[in-house]
């Protein structure tokens, strides 16, 4: 039909992304091969590698993106409670449960993240601080205080670690969920 407009192709580099979440959902790090996203994206290597410096800084960059609304939500509307510490719980409650939601896609993620590549480390650092920034927010909604962002960069410390003894095996959700708990006990005042 004349004058019927066929829909915008996927850019290259949306597809690449979107290409590795589903291989890593899938098939965990190991299925992250430039092979398999090259064919099943429809793109060159050449075009992965214009886009990304590694495979890891690739997978990063699409969890991150994916994660933009989850991050605004928890920064713009940070979870209610009576006292810090039940917001932080709360907060910390709902960031678990989308982690480990899918086992498969959080290791990989997390293997990305400590596989000590020159290019990853601005993810790293980019990853800590927003989740600094979301602990910071629940801990004081009305305004953080250099306390509260110090406060939050212990927790995402915490959390972070107890996220990388889940996904080796060591720990379960609720064993995240309690260090959590123990730690704002700790940090943050009872009222």
């Amino acid at each position: 039909m004349a004058g019927r407009v066929a829909p915008p192709k996927q850019q290259p580099r949306r597809r690449i992304l979107q290409t590795a979440l589903e291989l890593v959902a899938d098939g965990g790090y190991e299925a992250l091969q430039v092979r398999a996203i090259s064919e099943r994206a429809g793109v060159s290597s050449r075009t992965i590698y214009a886009n990304f410096q590694s495979l890891d800084s690739l997978l990063i960059v699409a969890v991150a993106e994916q994660s933009q609304p989850l991050y605004r939500r928890f920064t713009e509307s940070p979870p209610r409670g009576r006292t810090a510490a039940a917001r932080v719980d709360r907060l910390i409650a709902d960031l678990t449960a989308t982690m480990t939601a899918n086992r498969a896609l959080t290791v990989a993620l997390l293997r990305a993240l400590l596989s000590g590549k020159r290019d990853v480390s601005q993810y790293v650092h980019g990853f800590g601080g927003v989740l600094q920034t979301m602990l910071a927010s629940a801990i004081a909604p009305d305004g953080a205080t250099n306390r509260d962002r110090e406060i939050a960069e212990l927790l995402e410390g915490v959390w972070f670690a107890a996220l990388v003894g889940w996904a080796a095996g060591s720990s379960s959700d609720a064993d995240i969920a309690r260090v959590m708990q123990r730690a704002s006990r700790l940090l943050l005042p009872a009222s």
